[in-house]
């Protein structure tokens, strides 16, 4: 990166921080507040790094990424550790590990039958039908909720 493109960014960056400051930045949390279960949490250093990101055009896998990864598996003394798009692809990259040969007899075989819940999103059964095993639906019980 050349002198005139290091400070173009640098330009771009500190503007985005300011941006946050004036427009986005939110109060900050006292206890009692109102927390909301979802929804968008970030502050100004992720704002800039998403937009470092953006200058670099990795809006897919990349550097950020690579460090995520070996930074999580260093943090849970894991070897290995990968970033997935969604809950969704999580869900079957994880099924799918159960189904390794690795696991010996307690691997999942296809016709095993998998318990999971009744009212659940679609991609908890797909990857049991997927892989040729069976659901076994289990629904809680009204009004116990057990």
């Amino acid at each position: 990166m050349d002198e005139k493109e290091a400070q173009l960014r640098e330009n771009v960056l500190s503007a985005v921080q300011r941006y946050w400051t004036h427009c986005a930045c939110k109060s900050t949390y006292r206890p009692g507040d109102y927390i909301p279960y979802a929804g968008r949490v970030y502050d100004g250093e992720e704002l800039c790094a998403l937009t470092e990101a953006t200058l670099d055009f990795w809006l897919t896998a990349g550097p950020w990424t690579n460090r995520f990864e070996e930074g999580l598996a260093d943090y849970l003394g894991v070897p290995y550790c990968s970033m997935v798009n969604s809950g969704s692809s999580a869900n079957l990259l994880t099924f799918f590990a159960l189904t390794s040969p690795l696991l010996g007899e307690r691997r999942i075989l296809p016709g095993d039958e998998i318990i999971t819940v009744a009212c659940g999103f679609p991609t908890t059964v797909a990857p049991i039908v997927q892989y040729g095993a069976v659901p076994v639906f289990v629904d809680v019980t009204i009004p116990q909720y057990n």
